[in-house]
């Protein structure tokens, strides 16, 4: 292996080690690339004094792994320090200039609003020179390149932390963003000035609007990377077929153009005889795939999963041109060198590890010989078969019907409509009619495809978790079918897709249970299980403006918890912070039962009231409580105590006093409980004296949003609790709370005991929400 080579290897090697969750908080980078420094130092020392004595060169691997160590952490040191610390800061008043294209969003009351990044020009102390993303609900219209005065509440970046789903402060680190917050009011400093690339796109827009397409949104996200025009509920059946890269510019757009500009450059050569004896019609067609894939990644706003795409789609046509397969390894290599020399950032955004693995996986089966179908087919099985331990890895669930979905949608989208939106956009100018004609037929496969997906999503099977180890021996195992040795080691593959379909989690002991306090926000989501059974008690919110937690939560949640069937989903009573996210846990999990508390305004199989079970040695009870004449919907809080002859929990919704009143004569010969969740998220309605002094919980749990407006739990309730001994675990600043009943004492704090080096950790002070 050529020494150069080695030393990319080394690399990319280093450079990608700091995609990994390393513990050691944000100031980890900065101790890394000093060590790497020093290190890559003495290394050179070393070699140079080996050169004088003629001895061998110093080794390719280590040089490379410490230099790309060594960048990676300083680029990654830089941007934590940049970013503004997780205390909210109100009232900031900045000039920033807005970066990239307003997205629109929704608020509370339906009333519209835009989501945008700004570079701050000018603001106060640590906010000056920061990328922020900021939303405004009813403000004016933005548009990219002007500056505007706001003033806005800012914090820096932080996210729930749970065992699985969107973790922000990774996306955001990967994004170069410093912090978010909302914007309260402005006024625009400097109107947009349109540059040739923004009349271009603007125009490409206007065409495909005026062309009377019927899903003129898709067409603007293929092209212009305009996501935010396509519909929620179509985004919902990409995510659930696991088809979302369709519609993401991403390796397979960008891949497409190439491929018909290296198809239409060697055509005009071979149908010019003059050029043909001067120009090789395969380099002729690299060099048309180079100059489309450039002019689609100008086109895409320049974006950095274009800009990765581009690389190695040239990467790929060079390799074509060159004609050997050899060369594939080395090509692919250098462009996820010079990638992670650009950005080495890159490393936190998912697009970067499914678009190498993507790309790795389609010359493996490229390399593999066969006649144009049956590589058709070998494409088609190595990216939705292949992928699916790699897309399971990096997700948390396996989207089974990717395979079926993607069999014909990619396709259509790569061969029909992708193509025919260029052809269409280039023939505008010059003849509005047929490009009229060939639009119609891309949308045509558009509703096509749309038609498929829908279909598909209607009847997903629930997502399926597995551990690391084995999903990293069954993508060793698909890799080894496509290598064509498989044959020789049959049972080893065996092996991994045993592994990969093996349940995964902890098992619990029979008799015992374990409480998950899922980091919701400002709602509640606690899933209770036993050694074969789970429950789920409350779904978190849904947010018109923000994510819906039942999807982005919950759902991941329980998969990476295990395996095991949702078997009971009580939603305690009908407040959006406790049912918001109940309509995504359904489709996902399809719970055997459902009971509710509240009004009876919920759908349900019944009510949860007087409810008595018991699971794998077990006890679950839902308390019968007498209400007050006039009670609230919070009165009416569905109420379960688990118990399994050591220890106790107790979960009341957000009853009031009046109920803690009637619940002490039940609960009283039960004390102390070893786990209570603090009613109504520790509102000073709730957690009575009298209950809390009877109760005498050993640890309390309080299901709460950091900042949140409510000031929960409240100050006189914490000191309540704390005059009794109890422990209090917050899950806006503690992250998940897990708790087993079989140790009391320890309690599992997501965001502090499971701490990757880029989520922040901020302890609150003293009575402080």
């Amino acid at each position: 292996m050529p020494y150069i080579q080695r030393l990319l290897i080394g690399f990319c090697a280093g450079g990608l080690c700091l995609g990994l969750p390393w513990p050691g908080g944000p100031e980890l980078p900065g101790v890394v690339a000093l060590a790497a420094a020093w290190g890559l130092g003495g290394v050179a020392v070393a070699g140079c004094a080996a050169r004088c004595r003629r001895a061998v060169r110093p080794p390719a691997l280590l040089i490379g792994a410490l230099a790309g160590l060594a960048w990676s952490a300083a680029a990654h040191d830089r941007a934590l320090a940049s970013r503004l610390g997780p205390e909210q800061r109100d009232d900031v008043v900045l000039v920033g200039l807005v970066t990239g294209r307003p997205q629109p969003i929704e608020g509370f009351g339906g009333e519209p609003g835009v989501r945008f990044e700004v570079r701050v020009l000018a603001g106060p102390g640590p906010v000056g020179g920061r990328r922020l993303r900021l939303g405004w609900i009813a403000g004016p219209p933005l548009a990219e390149g002007e500056v505007w005065r706001l003033r806005a509440s800012l914090r820096g970046p932080w996210g729930f932390a749970n065992p699985a789903g969107f973790d922000v402060e990774r996306w955001q680190l990967g994004r170069r963003l410093d912090g978010s917050g909302w914007v309260r009011a402005g006024e625009r400093r400097r109107a947009a000035a349109a540059g040739p690339l923004a009349r271009l796109r603007s125009a490409a827009a206007g065409v495909l609007e005026g062309a009377g397409l019927n899903h003129p949104g898709v067409a603007r996200a293929l092209l212009l990377g305009h996501g935010d025009a396509v519909g929620d509920g179509l985004w919902e059946s990409l995510r659930r077929t696991g088809t979302v890269h369709l519609l993401v510019i991403s390796g397979l757009h960008v891949s497409l153009a190439a491929s018909l500009g290296f198809l239409v450059g060697g055509a005009v050569v071979r149908l010019w005889p003059p050029l043909l004896l001067r120009l090789d019609a395969r380099r002729a067609g690299c060099a048309g795939g180079t100059a489309l894939a450039s002019a689609y990644l100008l086109l895409a706003e320049g974006e950095l999963p274009a800009l990765r795409a581009a690389l190695m789609s040239a990467a790929v046509l060079w390799l074509l041109a060159g004609g050997r397969r050899s060369s594939a390894g080395p090509l692919l290599l250098a462009a996820l060198a010079v990638l992670l020399l650009l950005e080495p950032l890159a490393v936190h955004r998912l697009g970067f590890w499914l678009s190498f693995a993507a790309v790795g996986m389609l010359l493996l089966v490229l390399g593999s010989g066969g006649g144009p179908l049956r590589r058709l087919a070998q494409v088609q099985l190595g990216l939705s078969v292949g992928l699916l331990p790699a897309v399971a890895a990096l997700t948390g669930t396996v989207p089974w019907l990717s395979v079926p979905a993607n069999l014909l949608a990619v396709p259509l989208v790569g061969l029909v409509v992708v193509p025919g939106l260029f052809l269409g956009l280039a023939l505008s100018p010059v003849w509005e009619a047929g490009a009229g004609a060939v639009l119609a037929v891309a949308d045509g496969a558009v509703a096509l495809t749309i038609g498929w997906i829908d279909r598909l999503a209607a009847v997903e099977p629930p997502p399926v978790a597995a551990g690391g180890g084995a999903l990293a021996l069954a993508q060793a195992g698909t890799v080894l079918l496509w290598l064509g040795v498989a044959r020789r080691h049959l049972p080893a593959v065996g092996l991994a897709v045993l592994l990969f379909l093996a349940p995964a989690g902890t098992a619990i002991p029979w008799g015992a249970f374990r409480v998950t306090a899922l980091d919701v926000g400002q709602g509640s989501a606690v899933v209770v299980e036993t050694r074969r059974h789970r429950l789920l008690f409350d779904a978190g919110p849904a947010h018109p403006a923000g994510l819906d937690t039942g999807a982005g939560v919950v759902v991941p949640s329980l998969s990476r918890l295990g395996r095991r069937p949702l078997d009971l989903l009580i939603l305690s009573h009908a407040d959006v912070d406790h049912v918001g996210g109940a309509g995504a846990v359904i489709r996902a999990l399809a719970p055997r039962r459902i009971w509710s508390g509240g009004d009876g305004s919920l759908v349900a199989d019944g009510a949860c009231h007087g409810r008595r079970w018991r699971w794998d040695g077990v006890d679950f009870r839902l308390l019968r409580v007498p209400r007050p004449r006039r009670a609230s919907d919070n009165d009416r809080s569905c109420v379960l105590l688990v118990d399994d002859g050591r220890a106790r929990m107790l979960i009341a919704g957000d009853v009031g006093v009046a109920v803690e009143a009637r619940l002490i004569r039940t609960l009283a010969p039960m004390a102390p409980l070893d786990l209570l969740f603090a009613p109504h998220h520790g509102s000073r309605s709730s957690s009575s004296r009298a209950f809390v002094r009877v109760l005498r919980p050993q640890r309390v749990f309080v299901s709460v949003g950091r900042n949140n407006r409510f000031g929960h739990p409240h100050a006189a309730v914490t000191m309540r609790y704390r005059a009794v001994g109890a422990r209090l675990h917050r899950t806006g600043w503690d992250g998940a709370l897990v708790w087993n009943s079989r140790s009391p004492d320890r309690v599992v704090r997501w965001r502090r005991d499971r701490l990757p080096y880029w989520r922040a950790a901020w302890t609150p002070a003293p009575g402080a929400s």
